[in-house]
């Protein structure tokens, strides 16, 4: 075999190598991390006044995990007087795991949510809702197991 085989052999070696890569590459799957960022980003002047307010509360908003259930206290006056409120257990993984779910006024301040209803890892709970006429938002992050 003289050397102009080789080098032919070489180059088409190199050629298919990288179509291969260029197949591989169209194969991945990419997810946005939110799909409506733009939206989001407009509102971002909202959200920081609101999260200014959860942190300049009494009692701050405390999530927790125990015995199979996320445990969410809000201060009972505040809780009370809840009009508008959402806590959005945020799955950076995999979208599909996302869960929103509406929260209701209560005298307790006392929200339970069983884990059974999540996958397995890390949630982000972005918690917002209105309560006297002012907006709040906090983040916890927790592990389901």
């Amino acid at each position: 075999m003289n050397w102009g085989v080789r080098i032919v052999i070489a180059f088409g070696a190199g050629v298919a190598f990288i179509l291969f890569l260029v197949w591989k590459t169209m194969q991945v799957d990419i997810e946005m991390v939110e799909s409506n960022y733009y939206e989001k980003e407009m509102a971002f002047n909202g959200r920081l006044q609101a999260t200014a307010n959860a942190k300049a509360l009494t009692k701050p908003i405390t999530l927790e995990k125990n015995n199979g259930q996320i445990k969410l206290v809000i201060d009972s006056s505040t809780a009370a007087a809840i009009t508008n409120a959402e806590i959005h257990f945020y799955n950076p993984a995999s979208e599909k795991s996302d869960k929103k779910m509406g929260i209701a006024a209560s005298t307790s301040g006392l929200y339970l949510f069983s884990t059974t209803m999540f996958d397995k890892g890390k949630y982000i709970a972005k918690i917002s809702f209105t309560s006297a006429g002012k907006n709040y938002y906090t983040e916890e992050t927790i592990f389901i197991p």
